[in-house]
This record gives C-alpha cells, structure tokens and sequence, in this order.
C-alpha cells in the first residue's frame, strides 16, 4: 500500500479536507451536466419546483425525447449526493 496523500476526488466528487473538517463538492459535475443539456444560462430559484405545477401542464407543450430526459434525471439523481436541496424534485421528476 502507499500513502497517496491528502484525497482530492472521489467517484467525481471534488474533496477538500481542513482541520477536523471535510467539504464534498459536484461543482465540477453541475457545469458539465449544465453543458451536456444546454442550460448554461439556466437561472437559479428559490423553490426549485413551481408549487401548482401538475402533470397535465406538461402535456400541451412541445414533446421532449425521451431518452435525453432519462439521462437528464439519471444525471440529477447522482447530483444529489451532495446537494440535497434538490432532493424532493429530483425525486418528483423521476
């Protein structure tokens, strides 16, 4: 075995380690998904879901692939591992 030092990355998570201290982060990971899904400009919003938002809603507007919105979500669900805030909708969508 060999002491590789202080831990920087973990299974895409961005660590950094103080005294007595630990901070995970997916910074890295939001921008690429940001990227992959083409919402760079995507503003943030105190309540992440809209509260009288039902499913019907959906139905009228445009049609969304399916598959690229099983990645979308797939991509938000290992996303909240470390931002749990998001946790209730990310679980609403799926």
């Amino acid at each position: 075995m060999k002491d590789m030092g202080v831990m920087h990355h973990f299974l895409g998570m961005e660590v950094w380690q103080g005294d007595g201290e630990l901070f995970v982060s997916q910074g890295k990971y939001e921008n690429e998904i940001f990227r992959i899904f083409h919402m760079e400009r995507s503003k943030p919003m105190e309540t992440p879901l809209v509260g009288n938002w039902r499913k019907e809603d959906a139905n009228s507007r445009e049609v969304v692939e399916a598959n690229v919105y099983k990645q979308l979500v797939g991509s938000l669900k290992y996303l909240v591992n470390t931002s749990m805030n998001m946790c209730y909708v990310v679980n609403h969508l799926s």
